[in-house]
């Protein structure tokens, strides 16, 4: 129909779009972290089709099915009308050109699928136009490029109405299957020849000068991601969640610990900060930032990005070899600080890593561990971090636990129940690793206590490490202090291997993950397994029967570490629901979607300054279900709730106490 105007059309665009193509994958050079995770190829593509082509995370949330499904027809409609518009630069060189693939039957099917995605992709956008509008969603990024990316999107299904509706009543040709021109060419029909051609002409050239002008914006606006977000997906975080990255400290060529420089960050931080839709999503369920504090994940790879581009031509030139202009630490200066300035301390310290943005993000964006790598910076380059974090440090250097409590006096206690150390018998078949909290809290104690008698009880032989259990090391790591972090978990690892340890039974969630997930970086590898998990295990094997009632609605709080991080959310319901009476109601946030207790992420030792208090919402989550108990499965979870119980002075509402107390309880 028109071949040379569009080859000048498809030439200019294409270099047009290689170039700025070009500019943003350079960058990919100068990330000094080379994390291209081309492992388990199978798993990977089989997460990509759930979650990139098959769009489940939009789903996950039941308050945002709607958004989900505009989201998802969208994506949908413009995968499957795409085929339809590289038909049409075909039709450009020759009339009748169509994919041989596309005759006969599939052809006529094609026709109709194409057509009636463009209807619900034209509904869709419209209700997007409504929402932002309209609605206004807070956690929504309210810019011009939102409502022209929608209103560009309207058009491409309006043109290729018009187009297939014109050129039917010039030929009465037009393809198979596409009902919506049929319905539309009367419309045309009495109009002079010549203006049904211009018509189906410049719908024509609109329609490809639209996609190639909107495929040429997209590497300078967020919609990147319409790009980046499949290899998102698929290049996404299949280790454990609860493992960080560890520093190699015998590497002597390594003079610099954690991220304050741009180019220090990861490839797949890159991609992650490409891939941000500015949904908002991740924001939304954000503890810190629904407690007002200075943390949006959202507005810091925002931030991260925007760093990134303004750092952009001189990376290049640097990845091209054409600049030197480099500091003594190798990297080209910064016209701002990355810490202090475009990305405030405050931001960082208000994470309590509890993973709940990660599990919201549709486009599986990673960011508790670049906040974690730019805390070491904070912490072990620039010994910047809250004053009492200081105390937390030293506790743990000299008494190995954040109390700060003598270490000689762990597991003391429970020497009056017949619990002995495996230095005084090693002859048995689990390490119960009571951690921190269950040694030092009072609270927690009584969690101990409860544990230990239900062990005894279903004659499981157990012992204890006494004075020479360490922390994990998991407060030291999250807030920053890898270093110290290390020597701890290696401190475990050599007394397990000194007694011969294989497996390992915690009340903690932060110890069974560190334990279960970190543990083995350093070679340390166990079965271990979280006391929930063990006693509703010993409960349907007969083991431990739950005879005596609790006629109570009690609600269960899931742990982030336990929960999100360790996928297990059942055997604590389980153990609730074989109590007799015990009548189970779920808070609104729950499971996935649970809300933090504010304590991981070393905020359980840093004072809250700024804004709500975490625990106190977590708090009112319970609450609302009426329930007179709140069931815990975490000893910092425990100690929180309480607290924001005492805070409230709600205690004639509601208490706090571990599941395993209740089980303790019910058990004859």
């Amino acid at each position: 129909m028109y071949p040379l105007p569009v080859a000048i059309i498809l030439i200019v665009a294409l270099a047009t779009f290689g170039w700025s193509l070009f500019n943003r994958f350079m960058l990919f050079k100068a990330a000094r972290g080379k994390d291209y995770r081309l492992d388990q190829l199978g798993k990977r593509a089989l997460l990509t089709l759930k979650y990139a082509f098959g769009q489940k995370r939009f789903f996950s949330n039941k308050q945002e099915i709607k958004a989900g499904l505009m989201h998802a027809l969208i994506f949908w409609g413009f995968i499957t009308v795409s085929i339809r518009t590289l038909m049409l630069f075909g039709m450009g060189f020759d009339q009748n050109f169509v994919f041989p693939f596309l005759g006969g039957f599939l052809g006529v099917l094609y026709g109709i699928t194409y057509n009636t995605l463009e209807i619900l992709v034209v509904l869709a956008v419209s209700y997007g136009l409504y929402r932002r509008f309209v609605v206004k969603p807070k956690r929504v990024t309210h810019s011009a490029e939102g409502y022209l990316i929608l209103l560009t999107i309207l058009f491409l299904m309006l043109t290729d109405f018009i187009f297939d509706a014109s050129q039917s009543a010039l030929t009465g040709q037009m393809p198979r299957g596409a009902y919506v021109g049929d319905w539309l060419s009367p419309l045309f029909a009495g109009l002079p020849h010549s203006i049904v051609a211009g018509i189906a002409g410049s719908s024509y050239f609109f329609h490809l000068l639209l996609i190639l002008g909107f495929m040429n914006f997209l590497p300078y606006g967020k919609h990147f991601h319409i790009i980046t977000a499949i290899p998102n997906v698929f290049f996404s975080n299949l280790k454990p969640y609860g493992q960080l990255t560890a520093i190699n400290f015998e590497n002597e060529k390594i003079t610099t610990y954690g991220n304050d420089r741009i180019e220090q960050f990861s490839t797949k931080n890159y991609l992650d900060w490409f891939t941000c839709t500015e949904c908002g999503r991740c924001q939304d369920m954000c503890p810190a930032y629904n407690s007002e504090k200075p943390l949006s994940p959202k507005e810091l790879t925002i931030s991260l990005r925007n760093f990134l581009y303004r750092k952009q031509s001189k990376l290049v030139a640097q990845a091209m070899g054409k600049s030197d202009g480099v500091d003594e630490s190798g990297f080209i200066p910064d016209e701002t600080p990355l810490l202090g300035e475009t990305v405030l301390h405050e931001t960082l310290w208000s994470c309590t890593t509890c993973r709940a943005c990660e599990e919201a993000c549709p486009v599986f964006i990673e960011y508790v561990q670049e906040i974690v790598d730019m805390r070491r910076n904070l912490v072990m380059m620039q010994g910047t971090f809250p004053t009492e974090v200081q105390n937390v440090f030293v506790n743990l250097e000299r008494n190995y636990n954040p109390w700060g409590l003598g270490s000689s006096e762990r597991g003391s206690w429970l020497k009056e129940m017949g619990v002995k150390t495996l230095a005084e018998d090693s002859q048995v078949e689990y390490l119960y690793f009571v951690g921190c909290a269950g040694n030092f809290d009072d609270r927690n104690k009584k969690v101990a206590r409860s544990l230990t008698l239900l062990l005894q009880k279903a004659g499981i032989k157990f012992g204890i490490l006494g004075g020479e259990e360490r922390c994990t090391g998991d407060p030291a790591r999250r807030i920053g202090n890898e270093y110290l972090a290390q020597s701890l978990m290696k401190e475990n690892i050599a007394t397990f291997e000194k007694y011969k340890v294989k497996k390992v039974i915690t009340a903690c969630p932060h110890c069974f993950n560190s334990i279960k997930n970190e543990f083995p970086q350093f070679g340390g590898n166990y079965e271990v397994i979280h006391h929930t998990q063990f006693l509703a295990e010993l409960v349907e094997k007969g083991l431990l029967k739950p005879n005596n009632r609790i006629d109570k609605q009690i609600t269960y709080h899931d742990s982030c570490y336990l929960g999100r991080y360790n996928e297990v959310y059942d055997p604590p319901r389980t153990i609730l629901k074989a109590i007799p009476g015990v009548e189970l109601v779920e808070p609104l946030l729950a499971k996935k979607t649970g809300r933090c207790c504010g304590a991981g992420g070393g905020r359980m030792w840093m004072e809250e300054k700024i804004g709500k208090r975490v625990n106190e919402m977590r708090l009112n989550d319970l609450k609302e279900t009426g329930a007179a108990t709140a069931a815990t499965a975490c000893p910092f979870c425990k100690i929180m709730v309480g607290d924001a119980i005492n805070q409230t002075h709600a205690q004639e509402q509601i208490q706090t106490m571990d599941v395993v107390e209740l089980l303790a309880q019910s058990v004859t």
